[in-house]
């Protein structure tokens, strides 16, 4: 009598999901999560797709772009803001929600320092914060540099924050940076004054505060002067 024959290893492991553009991202939305922005490879993006590396190239142009399209696929996840709100209002709900998007992916935010986002859902999210500083009374080019500027301080600001949940206690910099502060000497009053003032306050409402102090300092002018 003849044995039963094996199941065949694709039987037992499952047929592997067709490769696509949309799987790749979500591949790399998991290794940046796992690795942080140096986990986030063309190889280990291959690996966790059972597949070579050359076969990720037919849906992406390289490393840059998948990055592009990880950035692009948490920006398109931001709820857009009510418009019954306040200019200001809107931009401030705007981008909180960005960075609370940014903070559910690890390491989402140290990639996006290094590789600015310029993806169509992020590009929406610049757009639709520009439209509410113009109704606040600025020209369209101050709107660009300020909606710029802010999305800049609430990126670093997560990232910041992301540092010290990747690294182990009291090795991130800003850990080394508190304990520094707290070792202040006599030659700086100002800093041994202060130093708690620095950090005691983090998360949703150090960024708040920042976004809205910001904000408070930018001349309303519906003229561009060319500056």
């Amino acid at each position: 009598m003849s044995s039963p024959s094996r199941p065949s290893r694709l039987r037992q492991r499952g047929a592997k999901a067709p490769l696509s553009r949309d799987a790749v991202v979500r591949a790399a939305l998991d290794c940046l999560h796992e690795g942080g922005p140096a986990g986030l490879t063309m190889r280990k993006v291959a690996a966790r797709l059972e597949t070579g590396p050359a076969s990720l190239y037919v849906y992406v142009r390289d490393l840059r772009e998948l990055q592009v399209l990880v950035l692009d696929s948490i920006a398109s996840k931001v709820p857009r803001t009510s418009a019954r709100a306040s200019g200001e209002a809107r931009v401030v709900e705007l981008l909180l929600d960005y960075a609370s998007r940014l903070w559910a992916f690890r390491g989402a935010a140290r990639l996006a320092l290094l590789t600015p986002p310029t993806g169509p859902a992020f590009l929406d999210l610049l757009e639709t914060a520009m439209a509410s500083l113009v109704s606040m009374g600025l020209s369209v080019p101050e709107a660009a540099r300020v909606g710029d500027a802010l999305f800049l301080l609430t990126t670093a600001t997560i990232a910041e924050q992301d540092a010290r949940r990747a690294d182990g206690a009291g090795r991130s910099i800003p850990d080394l940076y508190d304990a520094a502060l707290a070792d202040v000497s006599a030659g700086h009053p100002l800093l041994a004054a202060g130093h708690k003032a620095l950090r005691s306050e983090g998360g949703e409402p150090r960024l708040e505060w920042s976004i809205r102090t910001f904000l408070s300092g930018v001349p309303r002018s519906e003229v561009d002067h060319g500056r």
